[in-house]
């Protein structure tokens, strides 16, 4: 029987292939098997069995293989080193993934195992010993050959090596020695007990026999038998196994005879499909005509095949754990809600338009007192249309997943518009798709991965502008780009100005003012077009931004006074260690995370002739990561962070890209300074005292094996092809990245882990749904058309904007533009459940509840706190967890004040005065006060809100002078003593400017308020969401009683600043006739319906009617038809003048140019559409 394999492979070498193949295949399932029936007797000893022959039966295979490659290769020594390297990394690949998701070993001490051989990898052991052996055979076989020729020589070399398995058992410890020469410790295959199979391999394939079925091959089985035997009596075990499996190995070695014919078939067959795969992915893009498509769909297809692979095993921690892509702190709290009620938003729109009603739905009353109806125009976003509800949770994780391919999708376009290899978009495209900052941005805030997928195909289409003055494509991607976020637009603008600079002054053929400025009045035309296409998004999310507390002047002030010009001392190093570590960041959202390729590829930007574009673009982006002030630019002056990051990724991505053809003849400089690089990274690391971080060691790891391939790959000794080195190289980056991401991904410490953070599959809507008012529909007389609000006793972060999911009216919301109004209030309130984008609740304190038109509260067993003064139990469900209380003395959405109250009169009132005043008077902005000259200006407020006496501050663990709070050591406490009235809501109040440093650096520390009845948790924090407020008032809650003590309990250490340390109590014996007094002159018949406040009101005089509804642009009043000038009251609520009499109340909202946006859009079509005919036919004409 003729065996050949593939180009004329012998039949010796397809079956060697075979041998190795079978034995490991026949292993593999025999340890799966084991795994999956654990003890069960007869498969563990048929697995027992089967260890013992495959080891004998694979060296015997690879001797044979060794002695038919000498006979064929020239360069023989090239070879074996290249075996070598292919074996040990068979090693690691089945190796590591084994002991981290079968054995569920810690990755870092996995890695740790690999680099140090401290132990190995029993699944992959035996490639290891194989690859000892062809680099024992690359440097000895000359030696071999000469033992094979004297065959007592042989023999003793065989002896020696066997006398290990005579060692005591435990004695060899150390995995490599282990390899060596054997050690039951160590899970290694050894190489000397094995001699004499693999030079009876040698032996058979060098007289080139074509059966195992002769004369000395039987006596040599035999033999092995019998001496089995011989160490069987005397109760060697280790020894009888040793030749045992030699035995068994013939019997196996001549079963597998037979089927060498159907091996060679399929080999073929696979290795045929293996190249046509490798062949679509590596065929170099044509630039012409129909090819180019052609070459372009086969590059789609491996980038969706490699990306596919890339993607599982990177999410695969999620998949084994049922985790989704929802993050809980964001996910629940504001993105999924937002989804479901898009979804159900959207079709109403467009039934509105299509019966021709054009006052479609732009105000929504169930979030946070009221806001405008937030609209996502991402069309990534559009595609939770093709989903029905009960698919959210899934479409979520999905269409981030998709988020993912466009972005990598994005890098390859970038990638090939400069005529790089195949092979290079595909290793920048999953260095950028899978760096650091998209792991950590993606999964937690999918939209950030948004101008991730935009900025490549920006710069594309920049390129086509300044080199052929085509305009469309930027014109288009400026309108998708401010449809998806004008602040994603806003970044990547100042990227694509720096880019466009830097790109005429670095090329020779541009430098000059006709050029620069050419293009660039093209490029402003391209931009003023595609906003006007996009526009709408300017007068929706961008007028929210406008009405928002993260925009105004006063942002640049404080920016001005509280910003160093440096960030912390150790940023640099940080920075530095980040580079190439998913789990480790600077902070303020710089997250880099590369790839160690990419960052040894920096080296070439300066030794090689590279762009000097690119080189200028790494220098000045890279001085970006080191200063607080360009951190605040790219955040819109808003505050200080990093989210531009991904530009930072667009520039090394493509750096890579750049360079890694050039890495197949790097000079001896340039791999010393890499090796310099390294060196670096690890003694600045050993010098911080982070190289003993696993998250670091493990990158420093990554980083050794990436510069040691690199050797290996310029090295004379061994040579690889251009196909050969490309797999290499890309098979070695998908490794790291996939090792970094886990890394970051499985990141965490005892008590949780990052996979936590995440929601499991199915409980998304459960957990949003963790509220009482679900069941408000089942409350008598809570189904009427009056407007009220229900809100929470408690909000936790899930429930921020559970209201979405079931209509009713709330004070919390999750929006990243709050209400400037909002913010305003909550911090003259010195309210302490809330922060830049988040409002959970009023602290149960019942003035603001209310003063918020609240009428029903939920209420969970598991809250730690007192119901507001009151409210009674209307509700409870049948298990007792949920309960529900209606306000008995709630106020309508409108009542009334017969005395108002300069705002800058109480600007130094304590924020519980402030509270009490907004009972007593309608608080008026100084510059509206002229225009209520008709109403009364209180000039004395009968406060009862009193300041009490601290009779004691009990401390533990906390230092503290007449300005600082120094808390010591984690558990910390300070217990305050003094005597509150009965029947009264009391307050600890901290005043001042809690943090003094001023560093751009992240502060938190997290305390616990306690006294009975009531337990809670506030985390003073200075970060991108910090309130910036002067003074918190924490609710000790009401009672009837008297309370005398509070505690604070600090979790970590820290330092706090205060002006003033007070307990205020605030009497309700006069509540009832306060509200009533509010209550005697309101809003009758008050309905919120789209868009539309309307009711009724009989005022005995003039008063200032105030409905609580958020301030803001947009808003017209119509009292009695005739339109009525608004006004701030109260901070954030609509205040209406009336005069004495009845009258009827309109209130109608409309996004402010809303009508203006529709036009410029409408032009804006016109115009692009008018351009591209007259451009179309003046060039026909021209032909």
């Amino acid at each position: 029987m003729s065996i050949q394999g593939k180009n004329g492979t012998s039949r010796r070498e397809v079956f060697s292939r075979e041998l190795i193949v079978a034995f490991y295949f026949i292993f593999l399932v025999m340890t799966a098997l084991c795994h999956k029936f654990g003890e069960v007797h007869i498969v563990h000893a048929f697995t027992r069995i089967v260890q013992i022959v495959y080891v004998p039966g694979i060296f015997f295979a690879v001797g044979y293989y060794i002695q038919i490659q000498s006979e064929k290769y020239g360069d023989f020594k090239g070879c074996m080193l290249r075996h070598a390297a292919y074996s040990l990394g068979l090693y690691a690949l089945l190796g590591i993934p084994y002991e981290v998701f079968a054995k569920h070993v810690d990755l870092f001490t996995t890695i740790r195992k690999f680099i140090t051989f401290i132990k190995v990898f029993e699944i992959s052991a035996i490639f290891l010993s194989v690859s000892i052996v062809f680099l024992l055979c690359a440097y000895l076989w000359d030696y071999i050959e000469g033992w094979m020729e004297k065959p007592v020589l042989l023999l003793l070399i065989c002896i020696i090596g066997f006398l290990p398995v005579f060692l005591p058992e435990g004695i060899i410890g150390y995995g490599l020695a282990g390899t060596l020469i054997g050690g039951d410790r160590t899970h290694a295959v050894a190489i000397s007990t094995e001699l004499f199979v693999f030079f009876w391999g040698v032996f058979c394939a060098k007289k080139k026999q074509n059966t195992f079925l002769e004369k000395k091959n039987f006596i040599m089985a035999a033999l092995s038998f019998v001496i089995a035997g011989v160490f069987a009596v005397l109760h060697i075990k280790a020894a009888c196994f040793v030749f045992l499996g030699m035995f068994l190995a013939f019997i196996a070695i001549n079963i597998c005879v037979p089927f060498a014919g159907i091996y060679a078939a399929l080999e073929e067959a696979v290795v045929n499909i293996l190249e046509r795969v490798w062949g679509i992915i590596t065929t170099p893009a044509s630039r012409e005509g129909e090819e180019n498509w052609c070459s372009l769909l086969r590059y789609f297809i491996g980038y969706t095949v490699l990306f596919v692979v890339m993607a599982v095993l990177i999410f695969l921690p999620y998949i084994l754990q049922s985790k989704t892509l929802i993050w809980e702190a964001d996910g629940l709290g504001q993105y999924v809600p937002k989804v479901y009620r898009f979804i159900q938003y959207i079709p109403e729109i467009f039934k509105d338009i299509f019966s021709g009603n054009f006052d479609f739905k732009q105000y929504d009353f169930t979030t946070g007192l009221g806001a405008t109806v937030a609209i996502s125009y991402d069309p990534v976003y559009w595609l939770y249309l093709l989903f029905s509800p009960a698919k959210i949770e899934k479409a979520y994780s999905f269409l981030i997943i998709v988020r993912y391919f466009l972005a990598g999708l994005s890098m390859s376009g970038l990638v090939l518009y400069f005529k790089k290899s195949h092979f290079a978009a595909y290793t920048a495209s999953i260095v950028y798709a899978f760096s650091g900052y998209a792991i950590y941005a993606g999964t937690k805030h999918g939209q950030f991965l948004t101008p991730m997928i935009l900025l490549p195909i920006l710069v594309v289409a920049m390129e086509r502008l300044i080199r052929n003055r085509k305009w469309y494509m930027l014109t288009v991607l400026v309108a998708v780009s401010l449809l998806c976020s004008y602040y994603f637009l806003y970044m990547n603008t100042i990227a694509l100005g720096i880019y466009f600079v830097l790109r005429i002054v670095c090329t020779e053929e541009y430098r000059n003012w006709k050029t620069f400025f050419e293009r660039g009045f093209i490029i402003v035309g391209s931009y003023i077009l595609g906003a006007s296409l996009g526009v709408i998004s300017l007068f929706t999310s961008f007028g929210s931004y406008m009405g928002s507390s993260r925009s105004g002047g006063g942002k640049i002030t404080a920016f001005l006074s509280t910003t160093p010009l440096f960030y912390r001392t150790e940023w640099l190093v940080d920075f530095f260690t980040s580079y190439i570590s998913d789990n480790f960041a600077s902070g303020l959202w710089l997250k880099l995370g590369f790839a160690p390729l990419a960052m040894l590829a920096i080296v070439l930007l300066f030794t090689r002739k590279n762009r000097k574009e690119l080189r200028w673009l790494f220098v000045i982006f890279t001085a970006f990561s080191l200063f607080p002030v360009f951190g605040y630019i790219f955040s819109g002056f808003s505050n200080v962070n990093n989210r531009w990051g991904y530009i930072y990724v667009v520039i090394v991505s493509f750096i890579l890209a750049e360079s890694l053809d050039k890495m197949r003849d790097l000079s001896g400089k340039e791999l010393g300074i890499m090796t310099a690089v390294t060196g670096l990274y690890g003694l600045v690391n050993a010098f911080s005292d982070k190289l003993f971080v696993p998250s670091i060691y493990g990158a420093f790891g990554l980083l050794a094996a990436t510069l040691i391939m690199l050797f290996l790959l310029n090295s004379d000794k061994i040579t690889f092809s251009k196909k050969q080195f490309r797999g290499i190289v890309l098979g070695m980056t998908a490794l790291v990245i996939f090792l970094n991401a886990k890394w970051f991904i499985t990141s965490g410490d005892d008590s949780y882990t990052h996979l936590d953070t995440y929601v499991s599959a199915g409980d998304s809507k459960k957990k949003i749904s963790g509220t009482a008012l679900k069941h408000l529909d089942e409350v008598p007389g809570a189904d009427t058309d009056e407007f009220y609000r229900s809100t929470n006793l408690v909000t936790t972060g899930n429930l921020r904007s559970s209201s979405l999911l079931y209509g009713y009216n709330d004070v919390s919301t999750f929006s990243s533009t709050l209400n400037g109004g909002i913010v305003n209030y909550n911090n003259a309130m010195g309210n302490c459940r809330w922060n830049i984008v988040s409002i959970y609740d009023y602290n149960f304190r019942t003035y603001l509840n209310t003063l918020a038109s609240v009428k029903y509260m939920g209420v969970a067993k598991k809250n730690t706190a007192t119901i507001p003064y009151g409210y009674r139990k209307v509700q409870e469900t049948k298990n007792k967890y949920y309960s529900i209380y209606e306000n008995q003395y709630s106020l309508p959405l409108g009542y009334t004040y017969d005395k108002i109250v300069n705002a800058d009169r109480i600007d130094q009132y304590s924020a519980a005065e402030k509270q009490e005043t907004t009972m007593l008077a309608a608080i008026v902005e100084d510059k509206d006060m002229d225009k209520n000259s008709n109403l009364t200006v209180a000039t004395k407020l009968p406060l009862t809100a009193q300041k009490l006496k601290i009779k004691n501050i009990k401390l533990n663990g906390v230092s503290m002078t007449k300005d600082t709070i120094e808390i010591e050591k984690p558990g910390a406490t300070m217990k305050f003593s003094f005597e509150a009235p009965a029947n009264a809501e009391t307050y600890l109040s901290l005043v001042g400017d809690i943090y003094a440093e001023k560093d751009a650096k992240e502060h938190f520390i997290t305390a616990r308020i306690k006294a009975p009845g009531v337990k809670y948790g506030h985390k003073f924090r200075i970060d991108a969401y910090t309130t910036g407020q002067k003074e918190y008032l924490f609710n000790l809650g009401y009672r009837e009683g008297a309370v005398k003590t509070c505690t604070l309990k600090f979790v970590g250490t820290g330092t706090l600043k205060y002006k003033d340390l007070a307990i205020y109590s605030q009497t309700m014996s006069n509540y009832a006739d306060r509200v009533n007094a509010l209550k005697e002159n309101s809003l009758k018949n008050a309905k919120a319906e789209k868009n539309t406040v309307t009711g009724n009101i009989t005022v005995d005089k003039d008063k200032m009617l105030v409905v609580t509804l958020p301030y803001q642009k947009g808003w017209t009043a119509y009292v009695d038809g005739k339109k009525t000038d608004i006004q701030r009251v109260n901070y954030q609520y609509i205040g209406i003048n009336l005069k004495k009499g009845t009258h009827d109340i309109k209130l109608h909202y409309q996004l402010p140019g809303i009508k203006l946006a529709f036009m410029i859009t409408g032009c804006g079509i016109i115009a692009f559409v008018a351009i591209i005919i007259f451009n179309i036919v003046r060039k026909r004409r021209k032909n």
